[in-house]
C-alpha cells in the first residue's frame, strides 16, 4: 500500500480532453466569467481535483474552508487556473493512453458525472446545507480509479478487463493491496479540507447498516454512487438502501433517475464521451475512435501553440530595456504567425492618445513616431480595436466612409494593402496596439489563428504591464533616494556655510584693520573660501540624474533661484553687505530644462553681478511668464546689478573669450560658457549695461511644460 501511494501523483490525473478544449476557448473569450469557468470545470473530476489541491494549499489558508468550486475559482484567480489548464493540456498530450484504457476512462467519467448529479439532487431533496459540496464530492468519488489507471495502467487495465469498472474492492486489494476508494480518500486528505469529504469517498461502497449514524455527506455519496450504477445494480437492493438511509421511496428515486440519466447523457455527448462497447459493432467503435482522435489532435495543436507562448514568456526578461522587449515580442509575432511587417502604438499615459513607438531596428521608424491617433470611436481601426478590446482587420471591419487617412498611412508604412490591429489591454487598462500588415490572401490563416493571436496578446500585455509597473517602482525608489539625498545635502550645506561665513567675515574685518598693510594672502584665502562654497553648492545637483544621461524635467525656476540666493547669502553677499532682491512671477510654471545647466548659468551670472558691485550694492533677480519673441513663447529670467556697468570694450565682445577685468586668477571665459549653455537649452541671452546705472542680463528659455 505504501509503495503504491508513494507512486500516485494527483497532479497527473487525466482530464476529459473536450473539457480542456472548452476551457482554453473560454480563456480566449474576454466575456467569460467565473460562473462559466465553474460550469466547464465541474464536469471533470481530474481537473477539479487539481484545482482543489491548489486552492487548499497553505498560501490560501486565510480564505477559510474552500468546498464550493465557484468560490475556489474566484479565490485562485485566472492566472493559476490558466496554469493548471495548460499543464493538464501538456500532460494529456504527452501521456496518452491506449484506446482500450481510454474506453474505461470514459466510463469512469460517465459514472462520476452521474454520481455528482445524483448527489446534488438528493442533497436538495433532503435539505442538505451544501448541494454544491455534494456535487463536487460525487464528481471526485472515483478519482482513485483515475489515479490507478494513470499510474498503473497495465496492472489496473487488466483488472478492469476482467471485471469492468465496477470490480469489487476486495479484488483490488487482493491484486494491488489497496482499493481505489482508499486511494481517493488519501488524495483528498492531502488537501487538508475540513469535514467528511475524504470519508464520503472512502466509504462509498459500505453497506447502509455500517453508515447509518455517519455524517450526511457520507450517506449521500454512498447512495449517489449506487444510483450512478443503476443499470448494473439490483434495483431492489438500491431501493432498500435509499429507504434505510433517508426514508426515500421507489417513485421519487425513479423520477430522479430519469432526469439525471437524460442530463448526464446530454452532457457526456457534448464532451465527446462515447463509450465504445463490443455490442455496438466495429463501425460504431471506429467512428467513436475517430472522434476521440480528432479531439486529441486539436489538443495536440494547443499543446504546440502553448509551447510557443511559453517560449515568449521565457524570452522576455523584465530586466531588459523596454525597446528590447518590444522588439522581441514583434519577432515572436513574426515567428508564430508569419506577419512580415509590424508596428506598435502605445497609449500616452497623460492623455487619451495612441502614439507610434519607433524601434531602432524598424523600417520607417522616424515616420512612425510622427503618427498619433485620438482614442475615440471610428477615428481609426487601431483605436476601435483597443476601445472594443477585439482583434480587428481591414477586410472584415466596416469603418465610416471615407476610410480614415491615418489607416491608409499606417498600411503604407507597413507596405501592405491592409492591417490587423491586436489590442493590448488588461484589467480595464489600455496599454497599446500591435499592428500587423495583412494581405488579402492572409485572411483565412488569420481567421484560423485568432484564438492563438488573442492568447499571444494576453501574454504580451502581461509582459509589458509587469515591465511598466516594475519601472514605476524603480522610479519611485529613485525619487525617494534623491529626496533623502537632497535633504542630507541641504543639512551639509547649511552646516558648512555657517563656519565659512564666519571665517569670511573675520577675514573682511582683518582686511579693514590692516588697511594698506593687508597682505595679498588674505584676498587669496577669501577666493579659496568662495571656491569651497561653490563646490559645496554643486553638491545640491543630484548625481543620479546626471549619470542617467540627462536631468531634463519639470524644473521650478523660482525655487531654484531662491535656493541659490540662500546659498550665496552667507559666503558671497553678507561679508560685503550686498542685498539680494527676488521679484518672482508666481504664475511661472515648471518647465522642462536641464537643472544642472540652468544652475551653472545662474551661478555664473549671480556671482559676476556680486563681484562687479561695490560694498553695499544690490542684485535684483526677477522672473516673468509668457514672453513672446516672434511666434515662440518663453519664460524670462533677469539678473540686474546696480554697479558701474560694463566698459565698451567688454560690451562689444561680451560672449567671446576676453581678458577678464577681475584681475589675476580669472580666465574671462565665464560669459562664453554661459552663452554656450543657453544655446544648448535652445534659449536666448541678452545684456543691457549703462555706465553708473548697472547691468542687466536677460535669459529667455522655451516655455516647454
Amino acid at each position: 500500500m505504501s509503495k503504491i501511494l508513494s507512486e500516485i501523483d494527483p497532479q497527473q490525473l487525466p482530464a476529459i480532453p473536450k473539457v480542456l478544449l472548452n476551457l482554453i476557448e473560454a480563456f480566449q473569450n474576454q466575456d467569460t466569467g467565473f460562473e462559466d469557468l465553474t460550469r466547464i470545470i465541474s464536469q471533470d473530476a481530474g481537473l477539479s481535483s487539481k484545482i482543489l489541491s491548489a486552492a487548499n494549499s497553505p498560501f490560501y489558508q486565510q480564505f477559510g474552508e474552500l468546498k464550493n468550486l465557484n468560490r475556489v475559482l474566484i479565490i485562485l484567480g485566472l492566472e493559476p487556473l490558466k496554469t493548471i489548464t495548460m499543464t493538464s493540456v501538456a500532460q494529456q498530450f504527452f501521456n496518452q493512453i491506449s484506446p482500450s484504457q481510454q474506453n474505461y476512462l470514459e466510463i469512469i467519467w460517465f459514472r462520476s458525472l452521474a454520481c455528482a448529479h445524483f448527489a446534488r439532487r438528493l442533497a436538495k431533496l433532503i435539505g442538505f446545507e451544501s448541494p454544491d459540496q455534494a456535487y463536487l464530492t460525487g464528481l471526485l468519488h472515483r478519482i482513485g480509479q483515475l489515479a490507478l489507471l494513470q499510474c498503473f495502467s497495465k496492472e489496473y487495465g487488466a483488472l478492469l478487463n476482467d471485471h469492468s469498472e465496477d470490480l469489487p474492492e476486495s479484488f483490488e486489494k487482493k491484486t494491488l493491496g489497496i482499493s481505489h476508494c482508499e486511494i481517493g480518500a488519501y488524495i483528498i486528505d492531502t488537501w487538508n479540507i475540513p469535514g467528511f469529504l475524504a470519508d464520503a469517498v472512502l466509504y462509498q461502497n459500505k453497506a447502509s447498516q455500517a453508515i447509518l449514524d455517519s455524517s450526511t455527506l457520507v450517506k449521500l455519496i454512498n447512495l449517489a454512487a449506487q444510483l450512478s450504477r443503476f443499470d448494473r445494480q439490483n434495483s431492489a437492493v438500491v431501493y432498500a438502501e435509499a429507504h434505510a438511509l433517508f426514508g426515500l421511496g421507489q417513485a421519487i428515486l425513479d423520477e430522479i433517475a430519469v432526469d439525471v440519466k437524460k442530463q448526464v447523457e446530454q452532457t457526456a455527448g457534448s464532451l465527446g464521451i462515447a463509450v465504445a462497447k463490443p455490442e455496438d459493432g466495429t463501425t460504431v467503435i471506429r467512428a467513436k475512435l475517430e472522434e476521440r482522435n480528432a479531439i486529441q489532435k486539436r489538443l495536440g495543436k494547443h499543446a504546440r501553440d502553448l509551447a510557443f507562448l511559453g517560449a515568449i514568456a521565457r524570452n522576455n526578461d523584465l530586466s531588459e530595456q523596454f525597446d528590447k522587449i518590444l522588439t522581441t515580442l514583434l519577432r515572436d509575432l513574426n515567428i508564430l504567425f508569419g506577419f512580415r511587417s509590424t508596428a506598435v502604438f502605445l497609449v500616452n499615459p497623460e492623455k487619451p492618445m495612441l502614439e507610434g513607438y519607433p524601434l531602432p531596428e524598424q523600417n520607417n521608424a522616424n515616420l512612425l513616431s510622427n503618427l498619433s491617433i485620438e482614442l475615440k470611436p471610428n477615428r481609426s481601426l487601431v483605436a476601435n480595436a483597443l476601445l472594443n478590446q477585439r482583434l480587428l482587420d481591414s477586410y472584415q471591419t466596416t469603418l465610416p466612409d471615407p476610410i480614415p487617412v491615418i489607416d491608409r498611412q499606417i498600411c503604407r508604412l507597413l507596405e501592405s494593402e491592409g492591417m490587423l490591429a491586436i489590442p493590448l489591454s488588461a484589467n480595464n487598462r489600455h496599454w497599446g496596439v500591435i499592428v500587423a500588415g495583412l494581405a488579402p490572401t492572409d485572411q483565412l490563416q488569420v481567421k484560423a489563428k485568432r484564438g492563438l493571436i488573442s492568447l499571444f496578446a494576453g501574454e504580451a500585455t502581461r509582459i509589458l504591464s509587469n515591465h511598466r509597473v516594475a519601472g514605476e517602482r524603480i522610479r519611485e525608489n529613485i525619487d525617494t533616494m534623491q529626496s533623502d539625498f537632497q535633504l542630507q545635502v541641504k543639512k551639509i550645506i547649511h552646516e558648512a556655510n555657517n563656519p565659512l561665513s564666519i571665517i569670511n567675515n573675520y577675514l573682511y574685518l582683518l582686511n579693514l584693520k590692516l588697511g594698506s598693510d593687508s597682505p595679498q594672502e588674505i584676498g587669496l584665502i577669501q577666493e579659496e573660501i568662495n571656491r569651497v562654497g561653490e563646490i559645496i553648492l554643486r553638491l545640491s545637483d543630484t548625481p543620479t540624474q546626471e549619470s542617467a544621461g540627462g536631468d531634463s524635467g519639470p524644473i521650478d525656476i523660482n525655487q531654484t533661484l531662491s535656493d541659490l540666493i540662500a546659498l550665496f547669502e552667507g559666503g558671497l553677499f553678507a561679508p560685503r553687505r550686498i542685498e539680494a532682491n527676488l521679484k518672482l512671477d508666481d504664475r511661472l510654471p515648471k518647465i522642462a530644462v536641464s537643472k544642472s545647466k540652468l544652475k551653472q548659468i545662474l551661478t555664473n551670472l549671480i556671482k559676476n553681478a556680486a563681484e562687479a558691485l561695490p560694498d553695499g550694492g544690490q542684485v535684483t533677480i526677477s522672473t516673468r511668464d509668457r514672453v513672446y519673441l516672434g511666434n515662440h513663447c518663453y519664460v524670462e529670467i533677469q539678473i540686474h546689478d546696480d554697479g558701474p556697468g560694463l566698459p565698451d570694450t567688454i560690451s562689444e565682445q561680451l560672449f567671446r573669450p576676453v581678458t577678464s577685468t577681475k584681475g589675476e586668477g580669472h580666465s574671462g571665459l565665464g560669459l562664453t560658457i554661459v552663452k554656450n549653455l543657453v544655446d544648448e537649452l535652445a534659449g536666448t541671452i541678452g545684456c543691457n549695461s549703462t555706465p553708473d546705472e548697472g547691468t542687466t542680463f536677460q535669459i529667455f528659455l522655451p516655455r516647454t511644460l
